[in-house]
């Protein structure tokens, strides 16, 4: 009898007739031999098949989920991540979306290095770069490229942070030219310019209620702005080297910066007075993020490590390791259960409770300094040293 292959066998040797004697690798019996392949390409070859042959394949397919290659649980992760049955949902609790995350798309244009990105619930994109410009991009759709559609260029020297107001009208930008400005975030129209730092700024943040800026610079001090009249109304004191980024609490009523001095410290918004200082970094504190619940902050630093804050005790929780290049910018997703950390060429993905390494992300080829997610967690912003911006996506 003659074996003939079905639609979705894999049959091997083209036009060529196969050896005597050899049969062909078809149904589940040939797609169970692939996944038992030592090649990794065999194996997720394999995988794409088995989806065609009913409650058999999903099984494989969910066993896969434990092999030792990555690259062979993403393909399995995907492949499930959409499957409506129920006990296939049920074993995908444990397993974070950020998994399947990939570059969907690259966008180019900045002479200079990224330094900060933003943004907008609407998909609305803001970077800010060494070449003195912010520009401003709409994110494509799935099949619709991004595209370019405005800049905002004001500032003698390179801009080093953004911040966009959450009603998404106002955008604020800080400089080495050691000036603040805000811009009407649609239009791209300059507003005002804020004068006050005796050295350049490094990092702004415009406070939840959008009442507020709150800005960090290489004078050492922190400042408070009114956002509506550009009025400075605190200088905040303590840092004793260089302030290299600031953040604010999700109710607005903490700032948090981080100093070449190796310190964090937490201040009360409405007294200026500092609520804790953290110490525990070897060497210059870099970045930091805030929990959405305002319970945890998250530290990175020049001595290639993350450590984790509780705001509530004052105690460090954990350390994590693993970057081999400095952590310039960190991030919590909105649920407060992942953690984002970018540093050179590669993007970690953390379990914020447990700080167990969930991915690492791989595509820019040198320094990466910003990055940004969506509320709904589904598309990550990366930008860099080498220019690049960076789309993310889960397929």
């Amino acid at each position: 009898m003659t074996l003939q292959p079905q639609a979705h066998d894999a049959v091997f040797g083209g036009q060529t007739p196969a050896p005597m004697g050899a049969a062909v690798l078809g149904g589940m019996a040939g797609v169970q031999q692939r996944i038992a392949s030592q090649a990794i390409a065999a194996r997720i070859a394999a995988l794409r098949e088995a989806q065609h042959y009913g409650e058999h394949g999903l099984n494989l397919i969910l066993q896969s989920l434990n092999d030792p290659v990555r690259q062979v649980q993403h393909t399995a992760l995907s492949l499930l991540w959409r499957r409506p049955e129920p006990h296939i949902q049920q074993v995908l609790t444990q397993y974070s979306p950020y998994q399947l995350f990939d570059i969907v798309d690259t966008l180019q244009g900045h002479r200079e290095a990224i330094a900060s990105l933003c943004l907008s619930p609407d998909g609305v994109l803001y970077s800010a770069a060494a070449d003195h410009s912010i520009r401003v991009w709409q994110l494509g759709s799935r099949g619709n490229p991004s595209k370019l559609v405005g800049s905002m260029r004001g500032h003698s020297q390179p801009v080093t942070s953004i911040s966009l107001s959450r009603n998404g009208k106002i955008l604020a930008s800080g400089s080495r030219d050691k000036t603040i400005k805000l811009w009407d975030a649609r239009s791209g129209k300059a507003l005002q310019t804020l004068t006050g730092h005796i050295g350049y700024v490094n990092s702004v943040a415009i406070t939840p209620d959008s009442q507020k800026i709150v800005t960090g610079s290489q004078d050492t001090t922190i400042k408070l702005w009114d956002l509506q009249t550009g009025t400075e109304l605190r200088t905040l004191r303590g840092h004793t080297s260089l302030v290299d980024s600031v953040a604010l609490s999700p109710n607005g009523q903490a700032i948090a910066s981080c100093s070449w001095d190796t310190t964090i410290k937490v201040w009360d918004l409405q007294s200026g007075q500092q609520q804790w200082e953290f110490i525990g970094h070897s060497a210059r504190v870099l970045s930091f993020a805030i929990s959405p619940d305002g319970r945890t902050l998250v530290s990175g630093s020049l001595d290639t490590r993350i450590m984790v804050w509780d705001l509530q005790t004052g105690q460090k929780i954990h350390t994590l390791e693993g970057h081999w290049g400095w952590v310039k910018a960190l991030l919590i997703s909105r649920d407060g259960k992942t953690l984002i950390s970018a540093s050179y060429k590669e993007i970690r993905i953390w379990s914020l409770k447990t700080g167990k390494l969930i991915q690492v992300l791989n595509g820019h080829v040198n320094l990466i300094n910003a990055i940004a997610l969506s509320r709904d967690g589904q598309t990550l912003i990366s930008g860099g040293e080498d220019r690049c911006i960076h789309v993310w996506q889960v397929p």
